[in-house]
């Protein structure tokens, strides 16, 4: 029998946050924050009121194996945040911000950007001996709760255009392709994203 949990986010699942978020973007996070990517990662989830923080994580649990997680927030939790979040990887890139830092401000003006009453699904990973048990509709199915429980209009989220099974699966959860995002560079490798979004029931009307 399988018994699957899923719960709130703690420090303590430092260890697996790491690898779990460079799964999710296995080629995107690791030049965007140099070769110490884990550690980073593992650091700001450690910390709290910041946008990669254990606080706005859920955890999957299959007989008691952590098997994935959901990072996400609302435009309220991003304006609140985004500058400690800035100032924690200054603490953490150290020297290697300065060689990163045309980088980060070039993801940042492709992808994260959130409006008004939108929340932002970041990075949702499940190990791949985990995959086929539906884990990824049930931690998308939390976060689409919390975002209409905390009063937003719609999620959004970015995925590269060549995951072409994590688009078939939102599509299928609903969600639409609005836009897709200029072609950019870091170091020699290329990335391209879709946004996509979902618009939100309220009392059973669409808002």
């Amino acid at each position: 029998m399988v018994n699957i949990i899923i719960r709130e986010g703690k420090a303590e699942d430092a260890q697996d946050f790491p690898r779990l978020i460079l799964l999710s973007a296995p080629t995107f996070f690791p030049p965007l924050f140099a070769s110490n990517a884990g550690e980073v990662m593992k650091n700001l989830f450690q910390q709290a009121r910041n946008l990669f923080s254990f606080e706005h994580s859920y955890f999957v649990e299959v007989n008691g194996e952590r098997a994935g997680m959901v990072l996400g927030y609302s435009w309220e939790q991003k304006k609140r945040e985004e500058i400690h979040t800035g100032l924690l990887l200054v603490r953490y890139l150290k020297w290697s911000l300065f060689t990163r830092i045309l980088y980060l401000l070039k993801a940042q003006n492709m992808v994260g950007r959130i409006a008004e009453n939108e929340y932002y699904i970041s990075n949702i990973a499940v190990y791949p001996e985990f995959r086929g048990l539906g884990l990824g509709t049930k931690l998308l199915s939390i976060i689409e709760r919390e975002a209409r429980e905390t009063g937003n209009k719609r999620i959004i989220l970015d995925v590269e255009t060549s995951n072409e099974r994590a688009v078939k699966l939102y599509e299928r959860l609903g969600y639409i392709v609005e836009r897709g995002t200029p072609s950019f560079k870091i170091n020699k490798e290329a990335f391209k994203f879709f946004r996509m979004c979902k618009f939100l029931e309220h009392d059973g009307n669409f808002v």
